[in-house]
């Protein structure tokens, strides 16, 4: 029998003592040392994590950029988490397991984490990276046992390659057109797009370079 997945999961009251919120924050820094801290992480079975709300798993969020657009892709069959299934997204990464456990040895070590999630979803050509802000949707059942970490990703060019049967056409898409429909969007990219000017604001200051115009949600 297989033996199941583990993930990284922090306790919810963790948030609550940081400062709870709803959508996202820009303020990243001051969420994201608190919920990696080696002592403030625990790995719990997949199964029983997406049932119990007393924890959050920790997803990262990665928003690939080349020059003026935007990766998008639709969530196949082949992923996890069913409650996804057949919506578009403009995020790729997912849960952060076990065998990673090694990584928070050392101060980047969710860094590390994240670019290995990201690399087994995508093969991109990584030029720039950074964290940006957090996420947390608890007006959703499946938001409710997860808080969002977002990057911005900028790549060299737009060749990628999905690596996993989750990740349905994926394409570069001009960031006027990401905008459009938010109703065939997953919740996460949602909010993201809705703030994404601010999101590549924040990248830019923090040295990823940005498009020379972002798009504006209708």
């Amino acid at each position: 029998m297989a033996t199941e997945e583990r993930v990284l999961c922090f306790e919810r009251k963790l948030l609550d003592e940081i400062g709870v919120f709803q959508g996202i924050s820009l303020d990243v820094e001051k969420y994201l040392p608190v919920v990696t801290a080696r002592a403030n992480v625990v790995y719990r079975n997949r199964t029983e994590a997406e049932q119990d709300t007393r924890y959050k798993q920790l997803i990262p969020y990665a928003l690939i950029i080349c020059r003026d657009k935007i990766l998008r892709y639709r969530r196949g069959r082949g992923g996890q988490e069913t409650r996804l299934h057949g919506l578009y997204s403009v995020g790729v990464g997912g849960h952060i397991s076990e065998e990673d456990h090694g990584l928070f040895s050392n101060g980047p070590g969710y860094h590390d984490a994240m670019r290995r999630e990201l690399m087994e979803e995508v093969a991109i050509e990584v030029v720039e990276e950074t964290s940006v802000a957090v996420i947390n949707d608890d007006s959703m059942e499946v938001g409710q046992v997860h808080l969002g970490v977002v990057h911005v990703v900028r790549v060299a060019n737009e060749v990628i390659t999905g690596r996993c049967n989750g990740i349905v056409g994926p394409e570069f898409i001009p960031m006027s057109d990401a905008v459009k429909m938010p109703s065939a969007y997953e919740s996460w990219s949602r909010i993201c797009l809705e703030h994404l000017n601010q999101l590549i604001a924040k990248a830019a200051a923090a040295g990823v370079s940005a498009p020379d115009r972002a798009a504006a949600w209708p």
